[in-house]
């Protein structure tokens, strides 16, 4: 979907595998399996310690995050902090397991629905842009009663027995998985399920070797993908920024904001002429990140310089300016 980076653009630095290797998510989901998913939660009790205490460099990453949200925060602060990160984190992934597997419900409030709705009733197809905040996973595998194809995109870089685990464990899930690596010829798929009237979920906060931007976001600056805008221009389909957080425990909320259309012409004028757009979702981006700073998932260097002497309001404020319209 789009080309590579420019020389100055730093290396991916995201690996795109599953943290905690084969046992250990072999047991988790053995334990939903049998026991249920509170089972589960009990569990990660222990693996959030271990990740908080033994891996510095996710360590790192979420202070560095939960600064840029929090504020400054004394120092004795930060491991509860970071440890209450890495359980919600956790949690996301266990009702992931346990929503798709019939091992659990949950109450999911819907708000902006409709927006996309009216358009999949007309038989066009549409692009829900989501971010790694909250559980995109469980969120396709709902749409799946509005009675249209889902189609999530993901990079799989996971392990053959890791994918497979997976693969039967989620068997039940009611969206279908389109892999990609940043090629262009993997979004020949991604186009046809479009034509086809259906809904294509794609993430826009992580970069793995198309080309990006770097937008201000958050008191610094961050590379966002320029794909998903270019094939809402390629396409002709309606680009929707859509969420999906856990407010609670057993409660989400899925919410969408209204349609944006890229001009077919902007492909003519080059990558630098989508930056508004990315410019735009990255600010909607902070201010959900900051609305619910513990379910951002994003665990690795987003930034390439440490955070900006800005005050969180301003930056929140700044946010909302730019989402002007909310559901």
């Amino acid at each position: 979907m789009s080309g590579g980076h420019s020389p100055e653009t730093p290396a991916v630095r995201w690996s795109g595998r599953t943290r905690g290797g084969y046992f250990g998510n072999w047991c988790f989901v053995q334990l939903i399996r049998r026991l249920g998913v509170r089972w589960a939660y009990g569990l990660l009790i222990f693996v959030a310690a271990y990740f908080t205490l033994c891996n510095p460099s996710s360590y790192r990453c979420s202070k560095d995050f939960l600064r840029r949200t929090l504020g400054p925060q004394p120092f004795w602060k930060w491991p509860l902090l970071v440890y209450r990160h890495f359980f919600s984190f956790g949690v996301t992934l266990l009702d992931r397991l346990a929503v798709i597997m019939s091992r659990t419900k949950i109450e999911c409030t819907h708000e902006g629905e409709f927006l996309f709705k009216d358009y999949l009733d007309r038989g066009q197809g549409v692009i829900l842009l989501g971010a790694h905040v909250g559980s995109w996973e469980i969120g396709g595998h709902l749409l799946g009663r509005l009675g249209k194809p889902v189609n999530v995109v993901v990079l799989e870089k996971d392990e053959a027995r890791l994918r497979e685990l997976f693969s039967q464990a989620l068997a039940a899930k009611q969206f279908n998985l389109i892999a990609t690596d940043g090629h262009p010829l993997r979004s020949i798929p991604i186009s046809a399920a479009l034509r086809r009237g259906e809904i294509v979920c794609l993430l826009g906060d992580r970069s793995f070797g198309g080309a990006d931007l770097r937008v201000p976001f958050l008191g610094g600056s961050a590379r966002f993908p320029v794909g998903p805008y270019l094939l809402a221009a390629v396409s002709g389909a309606p680009i929707f920024q859509t969420f999906v957080i856990r407010k609670r425990l057993g409660h989400y909320r899925f919410f969408s904001f209204p349609a944006k259309f890229i001009p077919r012409e902007i492909l003519r004028a080059g990558p630098e002429a989508l930056k508004p757009h990315v410019a735009e979702y990255a600010a909607r981006l902070a201010d959900v990140a900051q609305q619910y700073p513990f379910q951002w998932f994003n665990i690795f260097p987003f930034w390439d310089e440490p955070p900006a002497p800005v005050k969180t309001e301003i930056v929140s404020a700044a946010a909302t300016t730019a989402a002007k319209s909310t559901p």
